[in-house]
């Protein structure tokens, strides 16, 4: 089988995850069925030449379960402001992926979310079980056909990097802090937050020689999502699919051509359904501000030469 063919069965498979999970949204008429890190986690699990994170099926549904869990957790029984909640809810993140022996960061997106949007809805856990496994099982697919290398999950060195982790802490807090005292929430939305955490690695290539493309990747993949919800808004609920194949098919061509392949663009397009229509004109304008800001720290923090 060809590269090309192998790239097309993969986009078909990332195709069909998305629209699945916005078809059971409107089927079910339950918003919270939108996982946005669906689309970060498929892009990972097909787009990528090599799987993105260190991790495998197991791990993988383990940590997000555990995620969404402790998330509408702190939605429902821990009686603190928005802005206190979604900082205790990053640093659990953080730290049960630090100790979880993987690099599958975007189970911060699956605690965090629940937490900005309040949700209580048990629709959100069935969908990240649903669509979580859905991917999983399709990649193990791809594998036995030969379209995807089936890479060994390598144990990571459980641990905390103190001063690593305590900058992201820092400069998580004070995005969330801004996003929900300005009202401009979506400036911490949880994949940024994913991305964030990705890219402040110690000597990340991708911050080294590509923050202008990664965000640009993120402001365009966001557009597009917000762009196509406005253009088919009022319009029947089939609409809103047709929506979705198209801003995804933007979306793709814009990963596959922007340089780097980061996971989270796929995140912010999908939230982009998600997001309260009247938020929607401003949407990228709050992607690029968040992304803008978190890139520039880390190249920053990576150009004094801070080691961890």
């Amino acid at each position: 089988m060809s590269d090309t063919e192998k790239r097309t069965i993969s986009i078909i498979c990332y195709l069909a995850v998305v629209l699945m999970m916005v078809l059971l949204s409107i089927m079910s008429d339950e918003r919270e069925v939108i996982f946005p890190e669906v689309g970060a986690i498929a892009a990972g699990m097909f787009l990528t030449p090599h799987r993105s994170w260190m991790t495998n099926g197991r791990r993988m549904f383990a940590l997000l379960l555990v995620g969404g869990v402790i998330g509408m957790g702190i939605v429902r029984f821990l009686p603190l402001p928005v802005m206190a909640q979604m900082i205790t809810g990053y640093i659990a993140a953080l730290l049960i992926q630090s100790l979880s022996g993987t690099s599958f960061v975007p189970m911060i997106s699956a605690l965090v979310l629940p937490v900005l949007l309040q949700t209580r809805s048990i629709w959100y856990l069935i969908s990240l079980v649903i669509f979580s496994l859905t991917i999983i099982g399709i990649r193990k697919l791809l594998e036995k056909g030969g379209i995807k290398d089936n890479e060994e999950y390598i144990p990571m060195e459980r641990s905390i990097k103190p001063s690593l982790t305590v900058f992201r802490i820092i400069m998580a807090s004070i995005m969330i802090a801004i996003a929900l005292g300005t009202g401009l929430r979506f400036i911490a939305a949880p994949p940024l937050l994913v991305a964030f955490t990705e890219l402040s690695a110690h000597n990340n290539r991708v911050i080294r020689l590509h923050p202008i493309r990664v965000i640009m990747l993120m402001l365009l993949s966001s557009a597009s999502g917000a762009r196509l919800r406005l253009l088919f808004a009022g319009l029947p609920a089939c609409f809103t699919l047709l929506a979705v194949l198209i801003s995804t098919m933007i979306f793709l061509v814009v990963f596959y051509n922007a340089g780097p392949m980061v996971p989270p663009a796929g995140a912010v397009m999908v939230l982009a359904y998600l997001v309260p229509e009247k938020a929607l004109l401003i949407y990228p304008l709050e992607i690029l501000i968040g992304i803008g800001t978190f890139v520039g720290v880390c190249v920053v923090r990576e150009r004094i030469g801070v080691r961890v």
